[in-house]
């Protein structure tokens, strides 16, 4: 006797909690980091045919396509996944030598910044933020600017600090 079977799969299109998914740039987001519900999720560059893209690749602003491979087969209907990729612009100042009196007991708030949504540090990477508080000393300060999704800008705005004592 000779047996025949026929295996008609068809996975489920995957599913996700958002078609629109925003990513900060300073974080490195890859193809890995895009959200769906699934497991064996593969993502292509377009809705028919194209290119299977590597869960390591970096995102840019585009369309992702979204299929489950059961390991026999893979579903015929793609997601489309639309990602933003956010870097926001390095902030900006009149004055990247800034000259404070140490009897005005300047803080990191009193920093001359042209944008309103930043934040301070003293490192060019990393770091944690500095409270807006923080007495201010001889130095070189970093302002980062975050935008309407909380990204911050991966450039950030080197500052020195002078303190002058009378």
């Amino acid at each position: 006797r000779l047996v025949i079977i026929v295996l008609n799969g068809d996975p489920a299109t995957p599913t996700t909690l958002n078609l629109e998914q925003n990513f900060c740039s300073i974080n490195n987001p890859t193809v890995a980091n895009i959200q769906v519900n699934e497991t064996n999720v593969v993502f292509y560059t377009s809705l028919l045919g194209g290119t299977l893209i590597a869960p390591t690749t970096a995102l840019t602003n585009r369309i992702y396509y979204a299929t489950i491979q059961d390991g026999l087969c893979e579903s015929q209907n793609r997601l489309a996944i639309t990602v933003t990729v956010s870097d926001p612009a390095t902030p900006t100042t009149d004055n990247t030598d800034q000259i404070f009196c140490a009897a005005n007991n300047p803080t990191v708030s009193d920093l001359e910044v042209n944008e309103s949504s930043v934040v301070y540090y003293n490192l060019a990477n990393g770091g944690t933020p500095l409270d807006p508080t923080t007495p201010l000393t001889n130095g070189t300060y970093f302002v980062s600017q975050i935008d309407g999704i909380g990204c911050q800008s991966t450039t950030r705005l080197a500052i020195t600090v002078t303190i002058t004592v009378v």
